[in-house]
């Protein structure tokens, strides 16, 4: 065996050793540069290029020589596996994961593919007001009966359509939101909670029939990649921009921008001259055009089958009674609480909910006490900033202190030295459909809660999900498990900190719009955002029901009147009772 061994690797007499050695050493050399090249050009980390020894390739991305997994969409377009399918889960992150993506299954039509004329018609729709014979009373419930129809006249028998419904008083100013239950055979009923008296109107609208949610599953499912992004690097008189997701086509030279405190993933393409180290801020690259496939465009027409309304308040109305019973008594608003639906309505432009005592903080004063020797923190997208907006320009005292930021774009501070009051807005990390943000400021919320001290005088109030809605719901899920897990950590450090989280809020839904905003991408995200933070010491601010039952037309941005009472909502957890 030895002799063998020895035989096999001996030289052959023709090659000198000297030649040999030298062979030897070239080989070794070109392997070091090949792995100098893997590790510091086609895969360099943030920061210091040097750090990355501290952090591991990807799983999902090749090594030399290794080839790249695509999977084939709509179009020819190739997509590498995205970064968040090999994130680390604890088992009861999997599981919490399973149970939520469980939860919000939707319900398919028979087929994957469904003719025009066979889908849903809001035309053709049948409805009925159950008992409308009785008298209503303030309290009571009212129960309202769907029936949907294709095009062709013929009755639907599953289920699937996103509605969503309403009563409302219009001289009143008063609204509240049903909920509506799918019977998946092309029945639907809508509940309704009667919470004031006198001539009340029912409206619900078609938001996409189950032939379009058919397309929107598909697309966050095939194409997340449809809204990019870029960053810009810049280094001396260079500067380059190159396209940035956490899914990306092809199979260019990557920058791993994964951060190493959360384990969230992000990527750019690697500059041609510039290290990675040299990104210089964020921004909106653009929207993926010709997305649908077949006949799916006929599922996206704005005056057809989007947001169409079903009810004519000619014939949907009943008249409410005053109720011969005590008004119930609300008491002040706390924290840790379930939410319950419907979670309040409007009556006279004020929001009342039906769980707690809504104060109203009508006046600068108001506002300036309750905030008073206070911090308070907004972290989150555009719909949080509102907030921030709202309260620098209803306040006279609260004074911005310039960053020197676009101001729809952030960071923002404003501070009130005389009440000593601080207030910070601050945007959440990628991804986020800004124009352009500089990398410094933009960081991931959890990472920023683990820096904040806590106490009763400070607040913090957080929303999360317009940014989300093209990326599968496992993305959202990871996001929020690790905000839930540094929210844990501050309460457990310091209990009394003000905690408020609010909801996503509807929007106008056009055609370019709903296939990247869509009302159902962000009610799905909204229930996964109410389940997570459920029993812990958070508070809600509903502003999907908010946005729903308000009269006003849907808009991505909430009119003032809305935003409004957000705030007083808002503050009157932070302030639940009167002082002085």
């Amino acid at each position: 065996m030895d002799e063998q061994v020895t035989k096999k690797t001996s030289l052959p007499s023709s090659i000198p050793r000297s030649l040999f050695t030298l062979l030897v050493l070239m080989t070794v050399l070109l392997l070091i540069l090949n792995l100098r090249n893997i590790k510091y050009d086609k895969y360099s980390i943030s920061g210091s290029d040097s750090k990355w020894r501290s952090y591991p390739t990807p799983k999902f991305y090749p090594t030399m020589g290794q080839k790249v997994k695509t999977r084939k969409t709509p179009g020819r377009h190739k997509l590498v596996q995205c970064g968040y399918q090999n994130q680390s889960f604890t088992p009861e992150e999997r599981s919490e994961k399973t149970f939520l993506m469980k939860m919000i299954e939707w319900p398919k039509p028979p087929n994957p593919v469904v003719p025009f004329l066979k889908s849903s018609d809001p035309s053709h729709v049948h409805f009925v007001i159950l008992n409308s014979a009785k008298t209503f009373y303030v309290g009571d419930q009212l129960q309202v009966m769907l029936r949907m129809f294709d095009f062709e006249g013929h009755p639907k028998q599953y289920g699937g359509d996103y509605l969503q419904g309403r009563i409302h008083t219009p001289a009143l100013k008063a609204g509240s939101a049903g909920t509506v239950i799918d019977n998946q055979n092309g029945f639907y009923y809508i509940n309704f909670n009667l919470s004031w008296p006198g001539k009340v109107e029912v409206s619900v609208s078609l938001v996409h029939p189950s032939e379009g949610i058919q397309a929107l599953e598909r697309l966050r499912k095939e194409r997340p990649d449809r809204v990019y992004f870029k960053s810009t690097f810049k280094y001396g008189g260079t500067s380059e921009t190159t396209v940035c997701n956490l899914c990306l086509p092809q199979t260019k030279p990557l920058c791993n921008f994964t951060d190493l405190r959360t384990g969230e993933p992000w990527f750019c393409y690697k500059p041609k001259k510039l290290p990675c180290s040299a990104r210089i801020n964020h921004s909106k690259g653009g929207y993926e055009k010709g997305l649908l496939i077949g006949e799916e465009s006929r599922y996206f027409q704005s005056e057809v089958n989007i947001k169409k309304p079903l009810l004519s308040s000619a014939i949907g109305y009943i008249t409410v009674e005053s109720s011969p019973r005590a008004a119930t008594v609300l008491r002040e608003c706390v924290r840790g609480k379930p939410m319950l639906s419907p979670s309040g309505f409007y009556y006279k432009d004020q929001w009342t909910s039906t769980t707690c005592n809504i104060r109203r903080f009508d006046t600068p004063a108001r506002i300036t006490y309750c905030l008073r020797r206070k911090i308070v923190y907004l972290f989150g997208d555009s719909t949080i900033r509102q907030w921030f907006e709202y309260l620098t320009e209803f306040v006279p005292g609260l004074k911005m202190f310039d960053l020197g930021n676009p101001k729809n774009i952030g960071p923002h501070l404003a501070v009130d030295l005389e009440n000593n009051i601080m207030v910070e807005f601050h945007p959440h990390g990628p991804p986020i459909r800004f124009n352009t943000v500089s990398s410094q400021d933009m960081h991931y919320i959890a990472n920023e809660l683990d820096e904040i001290k806590g106490g009763k005088n400070t607040v913090i109030a957080i929303t999360l999900w317009s940014h989300f809605s093209t990326f599968p719901v496992e993305v959202y899920i990871r996001r929020l498990q690790n905000i839930r897990r540094s929210i844990l950590q501050l309460l457990g450090r310091s209990p009394d900190t003000v905690i408020v989280i609010k909801t996503a809020n509807v929007q106008a839904l056009p055609q370019d719009v709903s296939l990247y905003n869509s009302d159902w991408y962000s009610y799905q995200l909204d229930l996964v955002l109410r389940k997570m933070f459920t029993g812990i010491n958070v508070a809600f601010v509903d502003a999907w029901e908010m946005t729903i039952a308000h009269y006003l037309p849907h808009e991505l941005h909430p009119q003032q009147v809305i935003i409004k009472n957000e705030i007083d909502v808002f503050l009157s957890y932070v302030c639940p009772f009167e002082k002085g």
